[in-house]
């Protein structure tokens, strides 16, 4: 099978050849493995760990978003960062201003600074696409890959956030629609733009803690999950998946994802409360597709190759007969991960049947 085969061929929750493999990192961990696994750079890594996914984006030529001089680095919706070392080879981007922390009214949205369409060239994708035809084609991370929760709380604090949906949803419900003014066209003219062959859209919002939901279902009923089907239908139009990315413990709000429209659930927290994969495989495995599972919490971090292989076996057999599964890490590769793990894992995916 041809790496695009293998995924839809689990799409469909049939059984491919092998279980598709999925990647993710930070940047620490890409420049760490390129040097220790003597490789030129991204594609090769991917081609190395035999990854079945690669990741397409329209090319940013809108004003410049990072400064030179101080480092600090400014994202499409106006929110700027620098980053902050926590050790001699890692670090965060932090962020150094939330330029809706203040805001309460309706009105003062009107006047903020949102992103627009001319800041993109959408006509790269084409070649993208040609470049990568024989891999399953997502949305990048980033503006490609939007959230709504997410820029939300980076616009306004994640206190704010959560105090608005409960005390002020007028101006909640505001920001979602200002948000998904941008979106909307946006999604609609990078998909088109990928010739209607990009398979996955991506969107990245976390509802769940290590313990429980952050978001109470009839709040995300109803301060959410319209925009979320409106993004939904417009991938659909051009024939691409909605592949959605939430951490923490969301066993409860699955039903209404489903009911959303979610096509590929991502990352299976399985450290997280009631984030079972056997569990989940049974009760949901018929109506969605599970992405990740494979733990960095303890596993990846913690354990030696030895135990990767084995607990990468384990999740395999809960989550992969029949289809309807990726295997890749349950967040993006972490400095404290070693290189054995990572190169064990994926060795221990490829082979199991």
């Amino acid at each position: 099978m041809t790496p695009r085969q293998r995924v839809m061929t689990a799409m469909r929750h049939d059984e491919p050849d092998r279980v598709p493999l999925f990647y993710r990192d930070v940047p620490e961990v890409r420049t760490r493995l390129l040097k220790e696994l003597q490789l030129q750079n991204f594609d090769d890594l991917l081609e190395h760990f035999e990854i079945d996914f690669r990741w397409v984006e329209p090319a940013y030529i809108g004003p410049p978003r990072e400064d030179q001089a101080t480092g600090i680095r400014r994202d499409i919706w106006g929110i700027e960062y620098k980053y902050v070392p926590f050790s001699d080879t890692a670090g965060y981007w932090e962020v150094l201003d939330r330029p809706l922390l203040n805001a309460a009214s309706v009105e003062e949205l009107h006047d903020y600074a949102w992103p627009s369409l001319e800041w993109f060239d959408f006509s790269t994708l084409a070649e993208q696409v040609q470049q990568y035809d024989e891999y399953a084609l997502m949305t990048a991370p980033g503006y490609a890959s939007p959230g709504i929760i997410q820029v939300i709380e980076t616009l306004c604090g994640e206190q704010k956030a959560w105090t608005d949906i409960a005390i002020n949803q007028p101006f909640f419900l505001a920001l979602v629609q200002k948000i998904l003014d941008f979106l909307e066209p946006f999604v609609d003219r990078m998909l088109a733009a990928g010739g209607d062959r990009i398979d996955f859209f991506r969107i990245g919002d976390d509802y769940g803690s290590q313990q429980n939901l952050i978001i109470g279902p009839r709040q995300w009923r109803k301060c959410v999950q319209p925009a979320l089907k409106a993004l939904k239908s417009i991938a659909a139009k051009h024939n691409a998946f909605y592949y959605h990315h939430s951490c923490g413990a969301i066993r409860k709000l699955m039903p209404d994802l489903i009911e959303t429209g979610i096509d590929v659930l991502d990352p299976i927290q399985v450290s997280a409360s009631g984030m079972v994969p056997a569990e989940l495989k049974a009760e949901f495995g018929d109506k969605l597709v599970f992405s990740g599972g494979v733990d960095e919490n303890e596993l990846l971090s913690k354990g030696s190759p030895d135990d990767v292989r084995s607990g990468v076996i384990q999740l395999l057999d809960d989550m992969a007969r029949g289809g309807g599964f990726f295997v890749g890490p349950t967040h993006n590769f972490q400095d404290d991960i070693p290189t054995e793990n990572i190169v064990a894992m994926y060795q221990a995916a490829r082979e199991w049947s």
